[in-house]
């Protein structure tokens, strides 16, 4: 049956009604409280502290995300899919949703601003990243949802990239370490450190122990505008670049690239846009995220912008390296 092009464009428009439902039902803990087994609306509003009608009619939608399901009248369990936004699920996107429903939320209410003038629309910069990092209800959200999102790419960076002839990695601007326990694990020879703002060195830690890789990690504290550690055979760099415009990127690779060592790799993961684009999901993803990122300061680029950037801050670009999700790592090294 052919799709009635009237009834997509409507679901279009409407669709953000499902970013608030996960996000307020990740924020209710709605899907921990089920995951021990099913629930009634009234049992799960006195666990929220929440109106027992809301918290039903809040059950019934996510009943037709497929996140729980509405087993009778008024019990309710979590599906395999709702498990996903569960704390401690494996590949959990509570984070993710958190996030989502926030700070995102807030960034696309702004995005006519950002169109019109040309300029971000919300706070952004150097000095507002190290403002919500030293919040930590929302340094947590941004660095869990962070972690989430990494994780996965980290995998597939690993697997579709020689880490081998590496004897150490650095994961610059890495929060918690994702990409870098991700590529540990794959490498057990390979040792590796993650710098971010210093006010992570806890979270960070913590969450390379837990991840089973803290004998051969550790966390580095610093400021990627002001200098980056020397000493790694590959500086992995996943998703920084796309977050600032081409002033600040072209400064934090030239840190990048006095760091690195003759022969050593400045990798950048990152989502390259085509230069032209299609009616695909894979290019509706990397175009969201550049709208995103228009409205904080940062932007998703071509090869060409990428070519143009590297040689901003003396690197070239030696070869590119795609992923299944769509991510690259952009392999670059000295110009000579």
């Amino acid at each position: 049956m052919t799709e009635d092009p009237r009834s997509r464009v409507r679901d279009l428009i409407t669709s953000a009604w499902t970013t608030q439902v996960i996000h307020h039902s990740v924020k209710l803990d709605l899907f921990d409280a089920l995951a021990s087994g099913p629930r009634s609306s009234t049992d799960l509003a006195r666990s929220a502290n929440a109106d027992v009608n809301g918290i039903f009619r809040l059950l019934r939608a996510l009943a037709t995300l497929g996140l729980v399901n509405q087993d009778a009248d008024d019990s309710f369990s979590i599906t395999e899919a709702g498990r996903l936004l569960c704390r401690e699920s494996q590949g959990s996107l509570r984070g993710v949703a958190l996030h989502w429903g926030d700070r995102l939320w807030k960034s696309f209410e702004a995005l006519g601003q950002a169109v019109v003038s040309g300029q971000p629309s919300v706070t952004s910069g150097a000095d507002d990243f190290i403002e919500m990092q030293s919040d930590p209800v929302r340094s947590a959200i941004f660095n869990r949802a962070m972690a989430e999102q990494s994780l996965g790419v980290g995998h597939e960076v690993a697997r579709a990239y020689d880490f081998s002839r590496f004897d150490s990695v650095m994961d610059v601007g890495g929060g918690y370490g994702a990409v870098l326990r991700a590529i540990l694990e794959r490498y057990p020879a390979l040792h590796g450190s993650v710098m971010d703002l210093p006010m992570l060195a806890t979270q960070a830690t913590a969450y390379l122990a837990a991840a089973g890789v803290a004998d051969r990690a550790k966390y580095v504290g610093g400021n990627f505008f002001e200098a980056v550690p020397e000493g790694a055979g590959a500086y992995v760099l996943k998703y920084i670049i796309h977050d600032w415009n081409d002033e600040n990127a072209a400064r934090i690779l030239t840190n990048c690239a006095k760091a690195a060592a003759p022969g050593a790799k400045v990798l950048l993961i990152e989502q390259i846009v085509p230069e032209t684009v299609r009616a695909s999901v894979a290019d509706q993803t990397i175009i969201r995220g550049d709208l995103v990122m228009m409205t904080v300061g940062g932007k998703e680029r071509t090869e060409k912008e990428y070519r143009d950037l590297c040689g901003a801050a003396a690197l070239s670009i030696e070869s590119i390296v795609t992923t299944p999700s769509g991510f690259s790592v952009i392999e670059t090294g000295h110009q000579m």
